[in-house]
């Protein structure tokens, strides 16, 4: 039995890389032993997930609610690795709010979030913009969905094809008729 036990907290041991915890040792990191919502990754999306449960549940515990990560670092997680982006450009205004939301969560996700006994995380959140660009025969498309932007809040700025130039030397502007960034 002791063989297998041994087998079973090494096996469980190589599933969580960079963590303490065991399943079979009973200790401070363990996991409480039950919960209204476990949540199996502890990236944005999972933390996210369980902070808006927590926000808004009735009375304050009311749900318990446990998020498990194997990489307590986050350093392999894939929030920090990712290349992904959060643009507003969009023409429905449920979409820009919904952007607009996520993009403030993001960088102010310390003051919402955090791992018990850990630093706070760094998301490595680069907010640093989307370009399109419109050719002469969408470019009207682009200045209604601008209109549209603005008039949410969203930080959208019109680039002429000259505009453009100065701003990203490098880009190449032919047939560039606006360029929303």
């Amino acid at each position: 039995l002791e063989v297998q036990l041994a087998a079973m907290r090494q096996k469980a041991l190589d599933a969580l890389p960079g963590s303490g915890w065991s399943p079979l040792e009973m200790g401070q990191g363990l996991p409480p032993e039950r919960a209204d919502v476990v949540i199996v990754g502890g990236g944005v999306i999972g933390w996210s997930i369980a902070y808006w449960i927590k926000r808004k549940e009735r009375g304050r515990g009311g749900v318990k609610v446990v998020v498990v990560e194997k990489d307590p670092t986050y350093s392999q997680s894939s929030t920090v690795l990712s290349a992904g982006g959060i643009r507003q450009q969009f023409s429905l205004p449920e979409n820009i709010h919904l952007s607009m939301a996520s993009a403030q969560f993001m960088k102010n996700i310390n003051e919402h979030l955090h791992v018990l006994n850990e630093d706070p995380v760094d998301l490595q959140f680069n907010h640093s913009g989307y370009l399109f660009l419109a050719n002469e025969e969408v470019a009207h498309i682009m200045e209604e969905n601008y209109k549209t932007q603005r008039s949410f809040g969203a930080h959208v700025s019109l680039l002429s094809a000259t505009q453009l130039k100065e701003k990203f030397p490098w880009i190449n502007t032919d047939g560039v008729a606006l360029a929303s960034y």
